[in-house]
C-alpha cells in the first residue's frame, strides 16, 4: 500500500490562523447543525478516558471550503487516528488519489454543548493511504501539534490503547458525534466484513460519526481496534486495523 503525508499547521502563524477560524464563527456554524437531544444512540455518560480522548474533528472542506467536522481519537503521545475520508474531499468520478486535501484541520478533545473542555489542537501532518477509498485503507493518522502551552495532546487528555491485531468478540463498542453536541455510545457483536477488511456492528449512528473509534473490552477504557467508515439503516462499518495502520501509527509517533 502507497502512504501519502500531507504537511497541515506547522509554522506558528498557520496554527494560529487555524485557531482563529475555528474561534470566531467555525466551530458555531457547524453546532448550528447539531442535535441537542433526541438523539439516535444513547449519549456516553459513563466518563472514562472516552470523555477526555474521543473528541470532533473539524475541518474546512478541499471542495468548497465549507465547514464539517466528523470523529477522532487520541491513540498516541501525538497522534489522533480518524477515517481517511475525513481529511480528503473527493469528487464524483475522480480516482481517490486525486482527492483535494482538506484545510484547517482541528481537534477537539471531549466536545460537548459547543466547547471542549481541554481546549483545542492542530494537526502537524497527516498519514494515510494514496488510495483510501479501498476496503481497509480509510483510515488516516493526524500529528499533533502541541498545545498553547507547549504540552503534548497526550500530556493534556490522556490515551486511548490502540490494536493492530485484536478480532471481532462480543464486547464491542462504537463511539461518535454524529452531529450532536456530545459523543454518543453505542454496543453489540462485532464481526469481520468485506474479508476482514472491515469491522462491522450492528447499529447505526449518521454523519459526523465517521472517524469514531469501535472499542473492545471495557467501553470506558478498550482499544481501538477499528475506525467507523459508513453505515446502512441498522449496521455500522469500520476500517479493521491492521499493519497497514500500525505503519500509519509508528511513522506519526516517531516521524
Amino acid at each position: 500500500m502507497s502512504t501519502v503525508v500531507q504537511d497541515g499547521s506547522i509554522a506558528e502563524e498557520d496554527r494560529r490562523a487555524v485557531e482563529a477560524h475555528w474561534a470566531d464563527g467555525g466551530m458555531a456554524e457547524v453546532a448550528g447543525a447539531d442535535v441537542k437531544d433526541d438523539f439516535v444512540q444513547p449519549a456516553w455518560t459513563g466518563g472514562g478516558s472516552i470523555a477526555r480522548t474521543v473528541g470532533r474533528l473539524y475541518a474546512s472542506s478541499g471542495v468548497g471550503g465549507g465547514p464539517g467536522a466528523c470523529t477522532a481519537t487520541v491513540v498516541g503521545v501525538r497522534t489522533v487516528i480518524t477515517a481517511g475520508h475525513c481529511v480528503r474531499t473527493s469528487t464524483e468520478g475522480s480516482p481517490a488519489r486525486a482527492a483535494a486535501w482538506d484545510r484547517n484541520l482541528y481537534f477537539v478533545p471531549g466536545y460537548q454543548g459547543e466547547s471542549g473542555p481541554h481546549g483545542g489542537f492542530t494537526v502537524r501532518r497527516v498519514r494515510m493511504a494514496e488510495d483510501w477509498q479501498t476496503d481497509g485503507q480509510d483510515v488516516a493518522m493526524l500529528e499533533m501539534n502541541p498545545g498553547p502551552d507547549g504540552r503534548n495532546i497526550s500530556e493534556v487528555v490522556g490515551a486511548q490503547p490502540i490494536s493492530f491485531t485484536s478480532t471481532p468478540g462480543t464486547a464491542g463498542h462504537f463511539f461518535g458525534y454524529p452531529y450532536t453536541d456530545r459523543v454518543l455510545h453505542c454496543s453489540g457483536a462485532t464481526k469481520w466484513a468485506a474479508a476482514r477488511a472491515l469491522v462491522r456492528i450492528p447499529c447505526h449512528m449518521g454523519v459526523g460519526s465517521s472517524g469514531g473509534p469501535y472499542l473492545s473490552g471495557d467501553p470506558a477504557a478498550g482499544s481501538v481496534v477499528a475506525v467507523n467508515i459508513s453505515g446502512d439503516a441498522d449496521t455500522s462499518y469500520g476500517t479493521a486495523l491492521g499493519a497497514f495502520a500500525q505503519s500509519l501509527y509508528q511513522q506519526s509517533e516517531h516521524g
